[in-house]
């Protein structure tokens, strides 16, 4: 079996932890390990790592390959997507992919971002899934509900398969339900919760494409034809221009509607695996253990006098007192207060922000780059203060500003300077200054991190004064 992970999403009900350029599944969000490393990490007792492909933004392409670099993911089977067009399009070019290296292949496609508890069970489960799929159904886990949910859709149970015990035909796909409709379904004990994990032959689903969804098949040929290795280091695939611009302008559909819900091949099989797609704060009460009052509480946190909140901090202290199902989530440059009955309604904050032109909506405060990342940490109309740490054995670009000159200061390491014509090597409390228009570099040549205290100066202080003359990432 292949493996394919869809780790395309923004997470916005997540804000401020998880921003669109710092996605849910990039964040440490339950438990050790970020989510998208909990994906793999529950996939390699089936799937050997070489046989898992991952698609996701090419906003993310190199902190993903960063953060599963000790699993020894292959680079190459990154697929960085020019924008978002949800999971049929997705897919549709993941089982091309598949079809064109193994024309019998059978892929499992999971979400980069859900939760499972029971790994056995769900190891097993994909076992039960790929056998019924070598007779080319389209099978997909459907989980026991526990509770009337409406942030969810739904399977109803169909007859059973013929010669296949545990295996079920899905009468139909329902959309969220509201709150009465949810009770009814839980009471009638045939309806199970769409986990959108799916277990098919590559060939089958294309099949299927190319029946209920011809836009999209259409063009899968072609926009795999488009693909190539990215410029620089860390060799993901990405698509080329006429590639991207065929992509862009495909429709943006889930699997479900596209295919699944018209399709007569569709199965499948209750697993009961601990599952929970956290799609909210309030979905940490199924997943985290809590106090004797009921809360979940992480970070520099004194609560008293808290009942059945969430409050999550960071470094700096926060105090709270006399809440009820309450969440508070801190981050450095954002805090979040709402009920627990609004979470989902965080996405609708975040959009506000953005419409409001508030860069916190979709950028955190420290920006990761593919040599590190820097962290904004004081500005003024003539001044931007930075916290760089440049991670082993990178370098920044070589590069130049016409608006802005910067003071570089070590804190911690050692840094290779380029400027213009000049190398200098800086140690702790070293500094340097480089002039406007100046080429220049940033380098850290040794095993440790490299921190660099930066202070900018300059009336126009953006992240878009700068002009590339090299760089091993290909940003030129």
């Amino acid at each position: 079996m292949y493996g394919v992970i869809l780790a395309g999403g923004s997470g916005t009900r997540f804000w401020p932890i998880s921003r669109e350029q710092s996605p849910k599944q990039l964040q440490e969000i339950v438990g050790p390990g970020t989510m998208i490393q909990n994906t793999v990490q529950r996939l390699l007792p089936l799937i050997p790592i070489e046989n898992i492909f991952l698609g996701t933004n090419h906003k993310q392409a190199v902190e993903t390959l960063r953060q599963l670099d000790s699993y020894n993911f292959v680079a190459d089977h990154l697929i960085a997507e020019p924008c978002s067009r949800n999971t049929a399009l997705a897919i549709g070019v993941m089982a091309q992919l598949m079809i064109d290296k193994d024309p019998d292949a059978i892929m499992g496609v999971f979400p980069a971002d859900h939760v499972v508890t029971n790994s056995e069970a769900f190891i097993k489960a994909l076992q039960k899934a790929e056998t019924i799929a070598q007779n080319g159904y389209l099978v997909t886990l459907g989980i026991p509900p526990t509770r009337p949910e409406t942030g969810f859709g739904y399977l109803k149970q169909g007859t059973t398969i013929e010669n296949m015990e545990g295996a079920y035909h899905v009468d139909r796909f329902v959309e969220k339900p509201d709150n009465h409709t949810a009770k009814q379904y839980l009471e009638q004990g045939n309806y199970y919760w769409n986990c959108g994990v799916f277990v098919w032959k590559a060939a089958s689903i294309l099949k299927e494409m190319q029946q209920h969804a011809k836009n999209i098949y259409s063009q899968l040929e072609t926009i795999v034809g488009c693909l190539q290795t990215s410029q620089g280091k860390p060799g993901y695939q990405e698509l080329n221009k006429k590639g991207c611009d065929l992509f862009s302008s495909l429709p943006s559909l889930s699997i479900d509607y596209a295919v699944m819900e018209n399709s007569s091949q569709v199965v499948f099989i209750p697993a009961d695996i601990g599952w929970n797609d956290v799609g909210s704060w309030n979905a940490l009460d199924d997943v985290y253990e809590k106090d004797s009052s009921g809360n979940i509480i992480h970070g520099n946190v004194l609560a008293h006098d808290c009942n059945n909140s969430i409050i999550q901090g960071q470094k700096r202290l926060i105090g709270v007192l006399g809440l009820t199902d309450t969440v508070v989530v801190d981050s450095p440059d954002a805090l979040l207060v709402c009920s627990k009955e609004r979470s989902q309604d965080v996405k609708k904050l975040v959009e506000a922000l953005n419409e409001k032109g508030h860069p916190e909506g979709k950028q955190p405060s420290t920006v990761k780059r593919p040599w590190g990342s820097y962290t904004v940490l004081d500005s003024g109309p003539s001044y931007l203060l930075k916290r760089i740490e440049v991670l082993p054995g990178e370098t920044l670009s070589l590069q130049s500003h016409q608006h802005r000159s910067e003071h570089w200061t070590v804190v911690s390491g050692n840094a290779e300077v380029v400027r213009d014509q000049e190398t200098f090597h800086l140690k702790t409390n070293d500094s340097i200054t480089i002039p406007k228009n100046a080429k220049h570099r940033l380098g850290n040549s040794e095993s440790d991190l490299l921190i660099v205290i930066e202070i900018q100066f300059g009336q126009h202080l953006d992240e878009n004064d700068i002009s590339r003359f090299e760089d091993r990432y290909g940003r030129c």
